[in-house]
């Protein structure tokens, strides 16, 4: 009992080191068909070769011919069905016997990730990543060689009584070719023909064999210990726990173990397993359509609806008041249909606008989606299927009511979902080249779709700031006469053409003037504010207005301001576009309502950076990525750090440079500074906050490509 409740103990520690030099060659062969106490180490090998790109492996051997086990009768028999009585000519078996056999590979494993060589040398491990995991096992090719040779001689003998002296005349068929279209293209790249046809094309590699014992073998296995052992590596940054559960991962159950189920049908234990994203994930890619109230009834478990709408928006769109599963969720990155072998690209192209229009009628017709998505017959109707049914003489009908009941309870999400819908129309309207005319809106819809253009929204705006002017000029005691006949006019953001790199960078605010008039014009489709002063004396002396300080905007800023210093925490150097993607990703976090969901322009983005510390880099841009679109690269130069000043050093080297060397950026910072750094791991920090490696250079983050 005493020895089951002590700690257990750490017997021993060493350092563990990694080694690259054979990470790109080096392969685990295993034998499947062999007993493990009869290996081919004592085999002559004859030849070897390799197809690398295939990672596919043939070694021939020679085989004992004299040993006791062999049968020299049917390796004799065998040779003469495979060669003939008289053959010189490409023969497999030179001395009349079967005297060799072929070993060939297969991939074992299609991930490599978790597999390394280990060696321990004087209490240190040396690991070097595999590149690939074969299984060796022999080839019957001769068989079929032998097969083949027999349908041969029997087709000659067929023919022989035919024969003729003179040779026939067969006509000539000529086709013309058509031109390949590009989802005719698809198909024939997605083919087994055609990835057959790239495989044979790669060439044979012929290598030599050594054998285990060999010196040279044990130069090559020299190369399995780290040679740069005073490099130095980041320490790992993860808890305890994840540490150790990346190390011994949770044992998955067998899937054999489990009944076969439908595609469609999901099981409610499996369900279970899964955190919350997951589920809803799960349910949505099953049901493609479904209703918020239906959801949170499938759900297991008791979720609170933030909770669930926070997934939600995650793997979901809201169209007519219902959630339909994003088009990238059900058609991965580098996938293509199965149907035409389209990439998944256009497919999520085609799907979004099916949806989009579903956001504006309750039903669409699939000629006129066919005719703005070039997608193939068989798509588009696989497409409309998910999330509508025919309905006679109107095409095809959205799967379920309008959900009014979730728009009027949850009004904030509805209003980001609908910026969101108008961020997705833009990109997919230049490539689709959809109609001007299409994208306007078109009024009212039928079951309770209600789209209101933007010139109705200023006409509703005016009329309730007439009511609202009226009703403070009768209330207040001091009037001006350039006031009398003035429109002032609520705000009104036209949701219709409103995207968030839109938004104004102040968001002006009508307030209560004392003894002035502030007045704000609202144009159709645009936002304009002009603002005049009476000569009238206030009681107070002046006019209270809200500046950037005030009201919800500088709430705003307020939290636009934490948000990018949580970031800038993470990640050193940002462009613009990178700083939105991450803000979109944190609304799909927050509450309903939140602050940071009302709008944010790419200059408040930028005002905001540069007021956390933040500054635009002038960058000399590589010529080969010239195709980086976002060029504004922000970066917190001062952290109050002592090496500060050689962060600033290695930041201006990039102006004029788009990459420099570790040698040369020493050599500045000793002539700049007069210095250099005296801590080598902290400065080595510094270079790899800001900068990254492509043998033999240094680049700066953001100005090159994610590899």
């Amino acid at each position: 009992m005493m020895a089951e409740s002590e700690p257990d103990p750490v017997i021993e520690e060493v350092d563990v080191y990694l080694s690259k030099e054979l990470a790109e060659n080096l392969y685990c062969f295993q034998y499947p068909v062999r007993p493990n106490h009869m290996s081919y180490d004592d085999f002559e090998y004859t030849s070897a070769r390799i197809k690398p790109k295939q990672k596919k492996l043939e070694l021939e051997l020679f085989l004992d011919t004299h040993s006791d086990h062999y049968a020299k009768s049917k390796g004799e028999q065998i040779a003469l069905n495979v060669d003939g009585m008289n053959s010189t000519e490409n023969r497999s078996f030179m001395s009349n016997k079967m005297d060799r056999q072929m070993l060939t590979s297969t991939n074992s494993l299609d991930s490599m990730a978790k597999y390394a060589v280990g060696v321990l040398k004087r209490g240190e491990l040396h690991l070097t990543p595999l590149h690939s995991i074969v299984q060796l096992k022999p080839s019957f090719g001769y068989l079929d060689k032998a097969d083949s040779k027999v349908k041969q001689e029997k087709m000659e003998v067929d023919a022989g009584g035919d024969s003729q002296d003179e040779e026939e005349v067969k006509p000539v068929t000529v086709q013309m070719v058509r031109h390949e279209t590009d989802q005719a293209k698809a198909r024939r790249l997605a083919s087994y023909e055609y990835h057959a046809k790239k495989m044979a094309e790669e060439q044979w590699i012929h290598i030599h064999h050594r054998a285990i014992d060999d010196s040279r073998s044990e130069r090559e296995r020299d190369h399995l210990y780290c040679q740069a052992m005073d490099s130095e590596i980041n320490q790992l940054s993860l808890p305890p726990k994840e540490y150790l559960s990346s190390l011994i991962p949770e044992m998955e159950e067998d899937a054999l173990t489990k009944p076969n189920m439908p595609v469609n049908i999901l099981s409610m234990s499996q369900l279970k397993t899964m955190s919350l994203p997951d589920q809803v994930r799960a349910l949505l890619r099953n049901a493609k359509v479904i209703r918020f109230s239906q959801l949170m009834s499938i759900l297991p478990g008791s979720y609170d609806q933030v909770s669930v709408l926070r997934a939600l928006q995650m793997v979901a769109l809201l169209v007519q008041g219902c959630w339909v599963v994003k088009s990238e969720v059900l058609y991965p990155k580098d996938t293509c249909s199965p149907i035409s072998g389209v990439s998944s690209e256009i497919l999520c192209r085609g799907r979004d606008y099916v949806m989009w229009r579903f956001t504006q009628s309750r039903c669409v017709v699939r000629k006129e989606v066919a005719s703005v998505t070039k997608l193939q017959a068989e798509d588009t109707k696989e497409i409309l299927e998910q999330m509508a049914k025919p309905k006679v003489n109107q095409g095809w009908e959205f799967l379920h009511e309008y959900d009014k009941d979730f728009v009027d309870r949850f009004s904030e999400v509805y209003q980001r979902q609908l910026m969101l819908w108008q961020a997705k129309l833009q990109q997919i309207s230049k490539v689709l080249k959809i109609p001007k005319h299409e994208t306007e809106k078109k009024g009212k819809v039928r079951n309770e779709v209600e789209i209101i253009s933007g010139s109705e929204r200023v006409k509703t705006a005016r009329s309730r700031a007439r009511t609202k002017s009226s009703s403070m000029s009768d209330s207040s005691p001091v009037k001006s006469s350039s006031t009398q006949n003035t429109d002032v006019a609520n705000h009104v953001i036209d949701l219709d053409t409103f995207t968030p790199s839109q938004h104004p960078s102040r968001i002006p605010t009508i307030v209560s003037l004392e003894g002035n008039t502030h007045m704000n014009s609202v144009a159709e489709g645009n936002i304009t504010q002009s603002c005049s002063t009476s000569n009238t004396q206030s009681t107070n002396g002046g006019a209270r207005a809200l500046g950037d300080d005030g009201g919800g905007y500088g709430d705003l800023k307020t939290e636009l301001r934490t948000f990018l210093d949580d970031i800038f925490q993470e990640h050193s150097i940002l462009s613009v576009t990178q700083m939105r993607k991450l803000l979109m990703g944190r609304l799909t976090e927050c509450t309903p309502g939140h602050v940071l969901g009302s709008g944010v322009s790419d200059q408040l983005l930028e005002e905001c950076a540069s007021e956390i510390g933040g500054t635009l880099l002038q960058v000399a841009w590589p010529p080969q990525y010239n195709d980086i679109q976002d060029k504004r690269l922000f970066c917190r130069t001062a952290l109050g750090e002592s090496q500060d000043k050689f962060r600033g050093v290695i930041l201006d080297l990039f102006r004029e440079n788009f990459k420099v060397r570790k040698t040369h950026i020493l050599e500045q910072c000793k002539e700049i500074l007069g210095e250099e750094p005296s801590n080598k791991a902290e400065f080595d920090r510094i270079l790899k906050n800001v900068c990254v490696f492509k043998s033999p250079h240094w680049y700066l983050k953001g100005s090159i490509p994610h590899s």
